[in-house]
């Protein structure tokens, strides 16, 4: 099935903002963390930030200590005081946009103004609202509140402002406050609606008109979800509204041809991916069973790592070249081999990332534990076999390659020398897993293939060495930052999760800046064979595709993964291409 994507779809800047707060505060505090109310309106969330120790107060407490922080909806003033005389350390995790509609109401309310509030009664923002309102405010949720609302013109003073629940639907808004301003002189409007949400609402509007099915992701106690839905069923879709992708239902969905997909604030990117990823596996009306198959077969090839794995052992082979080495089968098995091994040993280091990131998938490797970890066992087994053939020391590399590639999940480091380092595994350094990935890659591209005909390395592999480690880690970080939500949430220390995806982005943009100057400089300088020059299209496609995710042309999901993962498929070809015109 076909699949359309809201370019708005997922968390807004508040709620990214107080999930964010919070797991910074989690990650420094040791006498515990409390939320006061639901953090935000997506129950899968809040069940990852319980398992990372996150308690929910409901009340305020007599006593409290670590960490309280206030949600992204906010709540009354009188509350926020109660909160900070308990003794606990109150953050304030109140989305900005938020705090701006409090701002204007405590300022007219000080100017002896009403305020009337519409947005929907008993929703927690709109009572933290309220808060800053009382005595002199009131709630219109719907029209039937604006004719009693005419009926009491005492209940409301004049003169009155207007404002909105920030996440309220905007033709709602229009319509209900010139209602109100028709029948009631004296009023002020301020639309305190936010711009995302504006936004995401404009987008269902747009995509209503090219779609018959909207499939509306996000928490069912959501008020801005269910709003999203709502202005779909307007537009004349069928809507489905789904928490997770197991709440769709295939068979009603297997009648179009096309789905389009939004998400309420509260969604994490994680999650709409797995709706996305479900969907596309669904055969559309007419779509036959090709491409469902395709879609599968990709799938399959990714989740076993033998799509990498084919890309590992191609660039052992063309790095060999590009040494100026008489390439050998035995490389390019080499490569594969160890590569296939452990990708798929460490994987199960991830289950519970891979749990959020991608659940098919987790559940993929669970049901084939045994027989992925026998083919990966093999295979580095067969992979060692064939280094000892190129020489001793190019198996002795390796095995102490496997070795420490099996060690970085495990603790080895003494408890005793936890206070003075701080980890007891590799894993648990920050950003460490992209850095060794690329190591391990650049060493058995590289310098196992060296070491079984030349004594040294010489500066023709020490470039390419440096060619693979850069590109590696360009290609292992952009994973990271694919999947930068559910690494936070977990609490896995990756380098976007350490400094930030727009950081990293720019980070590897240089990286990238570097290997495009790499594949020019070197081949001149005679440290590299000129055959790098055709390597060229391969890092702009790498820059275009980081490009297309970052402008949000792109989103993360199988088809993603498989354009990074060509990446090594599109080397070797140009490799081998210019082979044969070079040949020529």
């Amino acid at each position: 099935m076909k699949v359309l994507l809201a370019k708005n779809a997922g968390f807004c800047m508040g709620v990214r903002r107080a999930v964010e707060t919070t797991l910074d505060t989690i990650h420094r505090e040791d006498q515990g963390v409390a939320t006061f109310g639901p953090l935000i309106h997506n129950p899968q969330v809040l069940d990852l930030l319980e398992e990372r120790g996150v308690r929910v107060l409901n009340e305020v407490p007599e006593h409290e200590s670590g960490s309280v922080i206030i949600r992204a909806h906010g709540v009354p003033p009188s509350q926020k005081k109660k909160l900070q005389s308990t003794g606990a350390k109150v953050k304030d995790a109140t989305c900005p946009r938020v705090v701006k509609v409090q701002a204007i109401i405590k300022k007219y309310t000080a100017l002896s103004h009403g305020t009337i509030i519409i947005g929907d009664k008993n929703h927690a923002e709109v009572e933290g609202l309220m808060g800053y309102a009382d005595p002199l405010g009131i709630v219109v949720s719907n029209e039937k509140d604006v004719v009693d609302l005419q009926k009491d013109q005492g209940c409301i003073k004049s003169p009155y402002i207007i404002v909105s629940q920030t996440t309220q639907d905007e033709a709602a808004f229009e319509r209900l406050s010139q209602m109100i301003l028709n029948s009631i002189p004296g009023g002020k409007v301020f639309n305190t609606i936010c711009g995302s949400t504006h936004r995401r609402q404009e987008e269902v509007r747009e995509l209503g008109t090219k779609v018959s099915a909207m499939v509306v992701v996000g928490g069912k106690n959501s008020a801005n979800t269910q709003r999203l839905g709502e202005i779909a069923e307007s537009m004349g879709c069928t809507v489905f509204m789904v928490e997770t992708e197991r709440e769709l239902d295939v068979v009603a969905l297997g009648k179009f041809d096309c789905a389009g997909v939004t998400a309420g604030a509260s969604t994490p990117t994680w999650q709409i991916n797995r709706v996305i990823r479900t969907l596309e596996s669904i055969p559309g009306r007419g779509e036959g069973i090709l491409r469902p198959f395709l879609f599968k077969m990709l799938w399959l090839l990714l989740a076993t790592n033998l799509y990498v794995s084919l890309g590992g052992g191609l660039l052992a082979f063309v790095c060999a070249v590009l040494q100026g080495i008489e390439p050998r089968f035995e490389h390019f098995f080499i490569g594969f081999g160890y590569i296939f091994a452990m990708h798929n040993l460490n994987r199960y280091s991830d289950q519970k990332i891979k749990k959020f990131n991608d659940p098919v998938q987790g559940l993929f490797y669970e049901r084939y534990r045994l027989p992925l970890l026998i083919a990966s066992s093999l295979t580095l087994i067969l992979a060692l076999i064939l280094t000892y053939d190129l020489g001793v020391r190019s198996f002795w590399l390796l095995a102490g390659m496997s070795f420490f590639g099996v060690l970085y999940s495990v603790h080895f480091i003494p408890r005793f020398l936890l206070p003075i380092i701080k980890v007891r595994r590799l894993k648990e350094i920050p950003g460490s897993k992209t850095f060794f990935v690329a190591l391990a890659w650049a060493f058995v591209t590289t310098v196992v293939p060296a070491w079984g005909v030349m004594k040294w390395p010489g500066p023709q592999t020490m470039s390419v060495f440096v060619f693979v480690l850069l590109l590696i880690y360009v290609r292992s970080a952009l994973f990271d930052v694919f999947d930068v939500q559910s690494d936070r949430l977990v609490g896995k220390e990756t380098l976007p999760v350490f400094i930030g995806e727009k950081k990293t982005l720019v980070f590897l943009h240089v990286i990238m800046g570097i290997l495009f100057a790499m594949l020019v400089i070197l081949p001149l300088a005679g440290l590299m064979s000129t055959l790098a020059l055709w390597f060229i299209p391969a890092v702009i496609y790498l820059i275009c595709l980081s490009l297309f995710y970052e402008k949000g042309l792109l989103n993360q999901g199988p088809k993603l993964d498989f354009y990074l993962e060509s990446l090594l498929i599109i080397l070797a070809g140009l490799a081998f291409l210019g082979q044969i015109t070079v040949g020529n």
